[in-house]
């Protein structure tokens, strides 16, 4: 049997963008066994995946956080006696776990903070999708992988809460979800233009469901009085039940943040707008049903690769430029060409 591992400590979009690199390895090589490192944070989305033997949590701000305590979480990496590592996340701490482990083959990108620590280096190309991008990554294992979409398997107790919650709201297809924050606020669409596409969308759908963690529960109580059809999840379940909510809507409406890959995941109609981070950076929606919103042409567009807390010029144009009505118009045609 293979053993192999795959590290990916970054957010949980990226995660979500790297389980393709499991559902591969386990289609591929013959009595393989993957397992995959990942913060305490997104570890939740790898426990249910059938093709993930075992997640291996990485607190890296937590129990982790001395250098002790990484040494002892290398060693016990080296234990496990890997055939194979494959480590798509570019960071130094990630790739000193990746030679830590002294595996044969140990695969990371030439964008890597410590190319030494693998024995084969990929290019990380701009402009490629971040799903191929880390796909190709196996061709030193003789994989020349094809289109493949990540899969997401949310757990029973999963779909129960969430059943539950629309159940209790009258929440019936065709609802759409909105997810209003994010982790970096200048990937956030103005709340005010947002409240305008949920007005939007609340006069179309039977619902309007919100979603986001408790740290995005600030616009709940403002959008929940646009009209009676919006409803509030923000900050009420962990992301899995969020996801199992995403998986039955007939659109989602969100940023350049993870329910867009979740929403991809599942096959289901997406706006993503795009404000400091481009599409070239290769983190949009990974299907066809899928419309990308976002100011082109703009000079200052991208300011970085995943956004800040603050516009480096202050005049946030990247996101005040994009009408509400550009928004709607875009999930509205995204539903027309489904139905027709």
């Amino acid at each position: 049997m293979k053993r192999g591992l795959v590290i990916q400590t970054a957010f949980l979009g990226d995660v979500i963008l790297a389980l393709p690199l499991v559902q591969v390895l386990k289609k591929s090589i013959e009595e393989s066994q993957v397992d995959f490192l990942a913060i305490p944070e997104t570890s939740e989305i790898l426990k249910s995946h059938p093709d993930i033997s075992q997640v291996i949590v990485y607190d890296k701000h937590g129990k982790h956080n001395s250098v002790s305590a990484f040494l002892d979480l290398r060693a016990g990496l080296r234990k496990r006696v890997y055939d194979y590592v494959i480590c798509p996340h570019r960071s130094l701490r990630s790739a000193l776990l990746a030679s830590g482990t002294r595996a044969k083959i140990r695969v990371g990108f030439d964008r890597s903070a410590s190319k030494r620590s693998f024995t084969h280096v990929m290019p990380w190309k701009f402009g490629m999708h971040e799903v191929e991008r880390n796909l190709s990554l196996l061709r030193p294992l003789g994989i020349d992988a094809g289109r493949e979409e990540p899969k997401i398997f949310p757990a029973s107790v999963n779909r129960d809460e969430a059943a539950r919650f629309l159940a209790e709201h009258g929440i019936e297809p065709p609802y759409a979800v909105v997810a209003p924050g994010t982790v970096w606020k200048t990937k956030q669409y103005p709340l005010e233009m947002m409240a305008q596409v949920v007005r939007g969308l609340s006069g179309r759908f039977t619902k309007v469901v919100l979603i986001g963690g408790k740290k995005d529960a600030e616009p709940a109580g403002s959008f929940t009085n646009i009209s009676g059809n919006v409803v509030s999840a923000i900050g009420e379940f962990p992301f899995m039940s969020s996801a199992e909510m995403i998986r039955h809507a007939s659109l989602l409406v969100a940023h350049d943040s993870a329910p867009i890959h979740v929403a991809s995941a599942f096959n289901v109609p997406t706006v993503a707008i795009f404000g400091p981070t481009v599409t070239d950076f290769g983190f949009y929606p990974y299907h066809k049903k899928s419309r990308v919103v976002e100011v082109p042409g703009l000079g200052c567009r991208p300011c970085s690769i995943h956004g800040g807390d603050h516009c480096p010029i202050g005049t946030f144009e990247c996101m005040r430029w994009i009408p509400p009505e550009e928004v709607l118009s875009a999930g509205l045609e995204l539903l027309e060409n489904r139905n027709g």
